[in-house]
């Protein structure tokens, strides 16, 4: 899915927008709910879930704000596309093969975009909205008092943008430090076998039993000594 490369810079863009943030919040609980959906293996291949139907009034609310939103689903591999009815889609070909990873991935993105964005004071816990083939629909929940984003927010737009690429870049190195890790104690764990087990003994890779060639080293041709 050669459009993911860019997703990042979307999500960046919409959270410097100049929309509220209580309309940034919606428009990406929106999107975390598609990008969640298509997270799930099984889902992911479900055709109610690989579209958004834009001209759903509901759906049409949380994203037209945020304009950034429609690049980002476009980013991850959606289309912008008309039925013969004159209903908009953003819509995934079935044909296309989603790759699962990639939304995982997104799906942390999304959620660091939200934390970043909700007052402090807000509880965080919230039940999720449900997805129909119509689109979004909200679910109920009790009324709760919330002090302007204004006095919440400290940080700017801008700074919120830039830390979540920080967040994402640190997390990068934090798994790719993991996996050097994980290389080197398999390397030290087979090293302290060659030296201490009697029974150990070297073998042909799995590369030359394949192609019956062998690798001449300088002990086979001259001994040990």
């Amino acid at each position: 899915m050669s459009a993911f490369a860019a997703p990042g810079t979307h999500l960046q863009e919409l959270i410097v927008a100049t929309a509220t943030t209580e309309q940034k919040i919606a428009c990406l609980k929106t999107l975390r709910i598609v990008v969640k959906n298509l997270a799930d293996p099984l889902k992911s291949a479900d055709p109610k879930f690989r579209q958004l139907k834009l001209s759903n009034e509901k759906v049409k609310a949380k994203i037209t704000p945020c304009p950034s939103a429609i690049d980002y689903m476009k980013a991850i591999g959606f289309s912008q596309v008309t039925d013969s009815d004159g209903e908009e889609y953003l819509r995934i070909d079935a044909a296309k093969t989603i790759d699962i990873s990639h939304m995982q991935s997104s799906l942390v993105e999304l959620n660091n975009a939200l934390e970043m964005l909700t007052p402090k004071d807000v509880n965080p816990s919230f039940k999720e909205e449900k997805k129909s083939s119509e689109g979004i629909l909200p679910s109920k929940r009790p009324q709760t008092a919330t002090s302007s984003s204004s006095t919440t927010e400290k940080l700017s737009e801008k700074q919120k943008a830039r830390l979540l690429m920080e967040e994402k870049e640190r997390k990068d190195k934090e798994a790719a430090k993991a996996a050097r890790k994980k290389t080197a104690a398999l390397i030290k764990a087979d090293k302290y076998v060659r030296e201490n087990d009697e029974n150990w003994e070297s073998k042909q890779s799995a590369a030359c039993v394949k192609s019956g060639t062998g690798i001449s080293t300088f002990r086979d041709k001259y001994g040990e000594n």
